[in-house]
């Protein structure tokens, strides 16, 4: 394979892994601000603007994971375990992060009255709840717990790429 594709492959999977960042930053500055907020209007916009990089998020995430699993192909390091070492530690964050924001976010949701998902299946927007509620479930977000994985496991996974421990 050429080198020229190899470079453009790891441009695109490196370009990919910053935008998916950039438009999670939004998701991440959402977390943090939700854990003080009680008005149902501040809370309704914050979730609309996490939920508006949903689609650059998921584009931006496939690309990486697409470019990341044609890599080792092309340059034959299937057998290197820092790579299978990375796919699990991104698999592990992808299914925390999901089941995180089945609990937390996606109840939110219906609680402040916005349209929501559970599941695969999307439901309309219900009253909302009693501010009591909404308070219960805001207490108990680990958002630091969260952000820390979200951070500190891609940057286990980069650590992995940059060094090649094993």
């Amino acid at each position: 394979m050429s080198p020229l594709i190899i470079q453009w492959l790891i441009f695109l999977h490196v370009l990919a892994a910053i935008s998916f960042f950039l438009f999670h930053g939004a998701s991440a500055a959402m977390a943090f601000k939700l854990r003080r907020e009680r008005d149902f209007a501040h809370i309704r916009a914050l979730l609309g603007l996490s939920e508006s990089t949903f689609a650059g998020m998921g584009i931006s995430f496939l690309v990486m994971g697409l470019t990341g699993l044609t890599l080792p192909f092309i340059i034959r390091i299937w057998d290197k375990g820092y790579i299978w070492a990375s796919i699990v530690l991104m698999v592990g964050v992808v299914v925390h992060m999901a089941l995180n924001s089945e609990r937390r976010y996606k109840k939110l949701r219906r609680l402040v009255g916005l349209p929501y998902m559970m599941g695969s299946k999307s439901f309309p927007a219900e009253a909302p709840s009693s501010p009591a509620e909404v308070e219960a479930l805001l207490q108990q977000s680990g958002v630091v717990g969260l952000v820390m994985t979200g951070y500190v496991v891609p940057a286990i996974v980069l650590w992995l790429m940059i060094f090649k421990p094993f």
